[in-house]
């Protein structure tokens, strides 16, 4: 099996799958457990469709006890993990897949051979999962998920290990890949997608750098009005940002000292995500 090593990743890759292979990848199956590994592999299967134009499949595999032989399966005791499971995935890519085609496939069963089965009819053209990059008992027993799809696959795999990052830092809690628009969007276009996503601003971005942003109470003002106007006529022009290094006191500071609910995150002057108010109040209840 030939393999591909990049920094922290690995890309197995069994024989039988050359041929198969799509390049670009488009049809990409992440399997996530709701661990911060899974979701650094969910935003690394993102960023991979979203160069491509591609449909993420987010996958929750409910583990099953196999009971003996000849024993019942009591599927009814798992249906509740299932349906929380599902309503879970709904939040978390609805926010961290903002933009992307995806699809939320819940199964049960063990986790391993579920994944595999899943990968083959969906048609996956890549699996991007979490390795862990635990030790001792817990990496023996989940790493070795990842360990065995990497091996048995007939699809390429991507493990992805996750590095923590700095928890006082606006890059651990900021929204990234925000929902945006553009300056000459219709304002009815951007109160839909507020409504539809349930947040309460969006960054108006030209060329990928942030020139503005308009909040619900900016939508408000022109109600009645927001088929006949554009962003650019209500935005916030003076753009109060941060950079992902910037602490959570700093940003706390400030969404507080100007009266706002969000600072757009400038990296390299592209906008590289969005950190609201909520955020930072997450940030402390986590802390607690």
């Amino acid at each position: 099996m030939g393999r591909w090593h990049g920094a922290g990743n690995c890309l197995g890759l069994r024989p039988e799958a050359l041929d198969d292979m799509a390049f670009p990848f488009r049809n990409i199956l992440c399997p996530v457990d709701f661990d911060e590994s899974s979701m650094s592999a969910l935003d690394t299967a993102g960023e991979i469709a979203r160069q491509n134009d591609g449909t993420v499949s987010v996958l929750h595999v409910v583990p099953m006890i196999v009971p003996p032989v000849g024993m019942p399966v009591y599927v009814q005791l798992y249906q509740g993990q299932r349906q929380t499971a599902a309503a879970k995935l709904e939040e978390i890519t609805s926010k961290r897949l903002s933009g992307l085609k995806y699809e939320l496939l819940t199964e049960m069963g063990d986790p391993a051979p579920v994944i595999l089965r899943t990968a083959t009819e969906a048609g996956a053209d890549l699996v991007v999962m979490a390795s862990h990059g635990r030790r001792g008992f817990s990496r023996l027993f989940l790493g070795s998920v990842a360990e065995l799809v990497l091996r048995e696959s007939n699809r390429p795999v991507l493990t992805v290990r996750y590095t923590p990052p700095k928890k006082h830092l606006v890059s651990a809690w900021m929204t990234r890949h925000p929902v945006t628009a553009g300056p000459n969007e219709k304002l009815s276009a951007l109160h839909g997608a507020m409504v539809q996503g349930r947040f309460h601003s969006i960054p108006i971005v030209q060329d990928g750098v942030p020139v503005g942003i308009v909040t619900d109470h900016d939508i408000h003002a022109y109600h009645g009005s927001l088929d006949h106007t554009v962003a650019s006529t209500t935005m916030s022009q003076a753009l109060i940002t941060v950079s992902p290094s910037t602490t959570l006191r700093e940003a706390a500071r400030l969404l507080c000292e100007r009266k706002i609910g969000a600072l757009p995150v400038v990296e390299e002057g592209k906008l590289a995500g969005l950190i609201t108010t909520t955020d930072i109040l997450g940030a402390l209840i986590a802390e607690e």
